[in-house]
């Protein structure tokens, strides 16, 4: 019987280790930096090192393209793409393209659409939106079955004739805390 407690009490202390150290891997997750493509055309406070699809790598300076994060609880993208070139004298209906956008990716993801606004971030203005994803099911108390859900939110602007999206997809918990807000409003062209 000694022995018995004994061994119990060592698995006790094992399994304390173990959730102690799982809970600082967890928190140390995402370690946010300036990120910058290798021609600098712009820079992020990025949770990691973001990769560049093969677009983005294709041509030093691309006219599309993307570059990406994900970790085991969210994904993080800056996506870019120059518009063609114009040949008639008046503006371009900026709103017709966010709307296009917004309800492309609504469709794409099955979601519902939970905010459509402006935003501005100095001299950058353009659209942000937030999108409702379904990402399973999870059984509470007393069997009770619900949705769980993740959250996609997106800043759409321009730049000369450069498009930006700027993208963050997360648990619904995790979509307005401060480090989100720092990566979407750090974002810099030059």
């Amino acid at each position: 019987m000694f022995k018995v407690k004994i061994r119990t009490n060592k698995l006790l202390q094992i399994l304390g280790v173990l959730l102690v150290l799982s809970g600082a891997a967890f928190a140390q997750g995402r370690t946010w930096n300036t990120f910058s493509p290798d021609n600098g055309a712009w820079s992020i406070l990025a949770p990691g090192a973001l990769k560049p699809d093969s677009e983005a790598q294709q041509q030093s300076r691309s006219t599309m393209g993307s570059y990406s994060y994900s970790d085991h609880n969210g994904f993080f993208a800056v996506i870019y793409r120059d518009s063609p070139k114009r040949y008639v004298p008046w503006k371009p209906n900026y709103k017709a393209y966010y709307k296009k956008i917004r309800d492309d990716a609504v469709e794409a993801a099955k979601g519902q659409l939970l905010k459509d606004e402006e935003f501005t971030n100095g001299t950058v203005k353009g659209r942000e939106v937030r999108i409702k994803i379904p990402d399973g099911i999870v059984t509470g108390r007393e069997s009770q079955v619900r949705t769980k859900y993740r959250v996609e939110r997106m800043r759409m602007f321009f730049h000369g004739k450069r498009f930006y999206l700027l993208l963050a997809v997360l648990p619904e918990s995790e979509i307005d805390t401060p480090e989100i807000d720092n990566y979407l409003n750090s974002f810099v062209t030059k």
